[in-house]
């Protein structure tokens, strides 16, 4: 009975989600963007070459506006470029999904792993507009989920974990020592081909020269 009176309630008031009515073709939009190269701008004719030639497909523009990729005036934002990034980029849309969808995110810790039933009834409470538009909006979400990460904040650009840290600093990020020394920051990435016919100990002695002469740090027992 009270579900019937939220969505009675939801039916008689404006969708409170924005949404587009090709959620199939959004899911395909936010897998091309990282692929293509940044646009001027977003109109029907970009989206016509890049195979969206629906009529019903421009309203996915409305849905990009609305988690910041693009601009007032259909530009592309300073998001969009963070969210063409492979590594941090489903980030950034998570960041704006639970930017846009707050309401979502404090009822449930993760609305996206919602069962249809439970996720129906929290569009119910949350949303609105008719049947149809809710359907709409309830896909639009589960859409921009499949392509975002809500495992943590983005990654500043030009951030390091302690793994990337500067050589020669032992223990000190390379985040942290760009922050200190206003320098940029140096990773490395070690590939490392091991020769064969060695033993474990001369595979540990070659492990523990990188740590000492790379990275900084000496063994306590090192044998020598």
């Amino acid at each position: 009975m009270a579900g019937k009176k939220h969505a009675e309630a939801a039916a008689s008031t404006e969708a409170r989600f924005p949404y587009t009515n090709k959620p199939g073709s959004l899911r395909k939009l936010l897998k091309e963007i990282p692929t293509k190269p940044k646009p001027s701008k977003f109109d029907r004719t970009l989206l016509q070459s890049w195979g969206f030639r629906d009529a019903n497909d421009h309203s996915m523009v409305r849905v990009l506006k609305a988690v910041n990729l693009l601009s007032g005036s259909n530009e592309p934002t300073a998001a969009y470029l963070q969210f063409m990034n492979l590594d941090g980029g489903p980030r950034v849309l998570g960041t704006e999904i639970k930017r846009l969808y707050a309401p979502l995110f404090t009822a449930s810790h993760k609305p996206y792993e919602e069962t249809p039933e439970k996720l129906k009834n929290l569009f119910n409470i949350h949303s609105g507009g008719g049947e149809r538009a809710l359907e709409y909006q309830m896909q639009t979400f589960k859409a921009l989920c499949e392509s975002a990460s809500f495992d943590g904040q983005p990654t500043p650009a030009g951030a390091v974990t302690s793994a990337g840290a500067a050589a020669g600093t032992p223990g000190v990020s390379g985040a942290a020592l760009s922050a200190a020394t206003g320098q940029p920051t140096v990773n490395i990435n070690l590939h490392i081909h091991l020769p064969e016919n060695k033993t474990r100990r001369d595979y540990s002695d070659i492990i523990e020269d990188i740590g000492r002469y790379i990275f900084g740090r000496v063994s306590g027992d090192r044998r020598e």
